[in-house]
C-alpha cells in the first residue's frame, strides 16, 4: 500500500504568502493521489496573515482557521489533515508537529522567548522538530543558523530549493543523525508537492511523527523548479 502525504502546506487564512484556502488545499491533494497532508501555517515570526498583537486567543482561533477549512474538507472526502506550524526566526524555519491549539492558547509565552529556548520548550511539550529547508538562500534569510540539539529531523528536499541546498541540508543530517524528510512547502493549489510515501495510512499527527522516527517511508522528489526562492 502506498499514501502519499506533503508535509509541508500553507493556507491563505494562515500565511501572508499563501494563495488558496485550507479546503481549496485538501481537494488540490485529493486530486494529485494523496492520503493526506500537514498544515504548516507560518506563525508569528515568519510571513504570518495574523495579527499577533490582537488578544492571545482570538490571535490563535485566527491562526488556526485554515487548518479547521482543511480538516473539514478532509474528512469530507477522506484525505488526512494534519496540524503543524511553521516556527521562524529571522528567516530560520521549523516546523513544529505534535502540539495543538489548545496547547497554544495556554502558552502565550512562546512568542517571547529566544530561538533555542522556544524549540527546547516545544520538545519538552512533546514536540517534534523539522529543520524546513536549512541551507536556503534568499533575500529574506540573513544567515545559515544550524540547531541539531534542538531538531529532530531536517527537510533534505524541497522542491523551491536548488539540488546545491537540498544536498547541504542531506549532508547535515547525516552528519548529526537526524531524520531526512521531503517537502513541497506548497502555497497554493497549484504549486509542486513532495513530502513521503507511507507503507501504510496514518490517522493521528501522532502517527506521522511515529513514522518519521522509524524511517519508514520513501521522500517524495519530483523534479526542482525554479521558484521565487530560488532566482
Amino acid at each position: 500500500m502506498s499514501c502519499k502525504y506533503e508535509l509541508h502546506v500553507h493556507t491563505s487564512q494562515g500565511s501572508a504568502c499563501g494563495w488558496s484556502t485550507g479546503a481549496e488545499m485538501a481537494d488540490y491533494f485529493k486530486r494529485l493521489g494523496y492520503a493526506g497532508m500537514v498544515v504548516t501555517d507560518h506563525f508569528d515570526g515568519g510571513n504570518t496573515a495574523i495579527d499577533f498583537n490582537q488578544p492571545w486567543v482570538n490571535a490563535v482561533e485566527s491562526f488556526c482557521l485554515g487548518y479547521e477549512d482543511a480538516k473539514r474538507r478532509g474528512d469530507e472526502i477522506e484525505l488526512d489533515v494534519f496540524f503543524g506550524f511553521e516556527y521562524s526566526f529571522h528567516g530560520t524555519e521549523f516546523l513544529i508537529y505534535g502540539l495543538d491549539k489548545e496547547w497554544l492558547i495556554n502558552n502565550p509565552q512562546i512568542i517571547k522567548m529566544s530561538l533555542k529556548n522556544a524549540l527546547k520548550y516545544f520538545r519538552k511539550a512533546g514536540a517534534f522538530i523539522i529543520h524546513a529547508h536549512p541551507f536556503r538562500e534568499a533575500p529574506y534569510i540573513e544567515m545559515f543558523r544550524l540547531l541539531p540539539d534542538y531538531t529532530d529531523a531536517v527537510e533534505v528536499y524541497n522542491v523551491h530549493n536548488t539540488d546545491r541546498h537540498n544536498e547541504r541540508a542531506g549532508v547535515y543530517a547525516m552528519m548529526f543523525g537526524l531524520k531526512e524528510v521531503g517537502g513541497g512547502d506548497v502555497h497554493g493549489a497549484d504549486g509542486q508537492a513532495s513530502g513521503i510515501d507511507s507503507p501504510k495510512r496514518l490517522h493521528t499527527i501522532g502517527e506521522m511523527i511515529n513514522l518519521i522516527r522509524h524511517c519508514d517511508y520513501k521522500i517524495i522528489k519530483p523534479k526542482i523548479y525554479s521558484s521565487y526562492f530560488t532566482k
